[in-house]
């Protein structure tokens, strides 16, 4: 029992609330408006992060807005590189077409003027003896006058021709240097807007992360205040000074140990026999303050319940609750475990004021 008066000392300096053992109203209300405080503050920075996520987001917006202008002006752009390309086929057609009859009219003046060759070479030979029939010249000169012009117009056709295939070349080069511009232009038009996106993205992103951080910290500043308001309360509204009587019993069963703090040995608490595995209920309101295993009396549960007042719990064989949490009146603890004094399943009960037990018998409802 000396350790058990150890333990409930350390359990008091230990104890969740704030402020020296136990914490006061007035020091639970100081810490509940330093938390509200907090709240405030976090509530002020995730509005404004939210209001930069909207004006982000609106960024965001113009700049699809304006992706799907330039992705308009681009298609645009595309269907003019596309005539663009066809009419660089088409000339590239006609180059060939051009080529195939340069060359053809290159072979035909060749072979006009190797026919011409020889017979201008033999008129010229011969001289006036071909004269004896100006029949026979006039033919001659007549032929050799054609043969001529069309030498000459084939000739003028080559010229033209090569005119027209230096035309053809310089507009295919000229659609080639727009089909290059076309092309600089749409890339660079994506590439601006892309880098715009991934920027707005980046930084929307690092505002989303800083929101979600510091509507964590809220929801954690909230849960602290919903502690502190239920603290509060339990100090205020829940005395458990005035349930005296009226206590429901922390397990059903016989009372077979009295509260006997003179005796010998000293009992500061009463024993309740219970059938197997009967459930353990809290008596009132409070804080789990202890949950450990004590030496002679097996697992052990201590709740603080305000105002200095405290109940333990005692040969549990198993436990539901842990070091911390807050328990409403009758809320399941654990289990009853094998309690030497009931020869069988039972438990060990007391209640501590100041440290100090005080009968169990006085404070619970008239014995069931």
């Amino acid at each position: 029992m000396k350790r058990l008066g150890l333990i409930m000392a350390l359990v008091c300096a230990l104890t969740l609330f704030a402020g020296p053992c136990p914490a006061q109203p007035a020091q639970l209300e100081k810490a509940l408006q330093t938390e509200r405080k907090k709240a405030d503050e976090r509530k002020g920075a995730v509005q404004a992060l939210a209001e930069r996520e909207k004006a982000l987001a609106g960024k965001l917006g113009q700049i699809d807005t304006r992706m799907k202008a330039t992705q308009a002006r681009i298609d645009k752009q595309e269907e003019a590189l596309s005539v663009i390309r066809k009419e660089e086929a088409r000339h590239a057609g006609e180059y060939e077409q051009v080529r195939a009859k340069r060359e053809q009219s290159v072979r035909e003046l060749r072979r006009l003027l190797e026919l011409l060759w020889p017979i201008n070479a033999q008129g010229m030979q011969e001289g006036g003896r071909l004269a004896d029939s100006w029949d026979t010249a006039d033919r001659r000169f007549q032929w050799n006058s054609a043969a001529y012009g069309r030498a000459r117009t084939m000739l003028e056709d080559v010229r033209r021709q090569e005119q027209q295939l230096a035309g053809a070349l310089a507009r295919q080069k000229e659609l080639e240097a727009q089909v290059d511009r076309q092309l600089v232009g749409i890339n660079a038009d994506k590439d601006a807007l892309l880098r715009d996106k991934l920027a707005v993205n980046a930084r929307m992103s690092q505002v989303s992360s800083q929101r979600r951080d510091l509507e964590g910290e809220l929801q954690a500043i909230i849960k602290t205040i919903q502690q502190l308001n239920y603290q509060l309360i339990s100090q205020r509204s829940r005395k458990f000074d005035a349930f005296k009587s009226a206590l429901p019993w922390p397990v059903a069963g016989r009372m077979v140990a009295t509260f006997a703090p003179e005796g010998k040995p000293a009992r500061r608490g009463i024993g309740i026999a219970t059938n197997a595995a009967a459930p353990v209920r809290s008596v009132f309101w409070g804080k789990v303050v202890h949950n450990d295993v004590l030496r002679g009396l097996g697992k052990v549960v201590i709740l603080y319940h305000g105002g200095d007042y405290y109940s333990l719990y005692a040969y549990l064989s198993d436990v539901s609750v842990e070091t911390g949490q807050d328990v409403e009146k009758d809320e399941t603890l654990g289990h009853a475990g094998y309690y030497p004094e009931a020869h069988g399943n039972g438990l060990y009960f007391e209640l501590r004021f100041h440290q100090k037990p005080i009968n169990p018998q006085l404070w619970l409802m008239p014995a069931q």
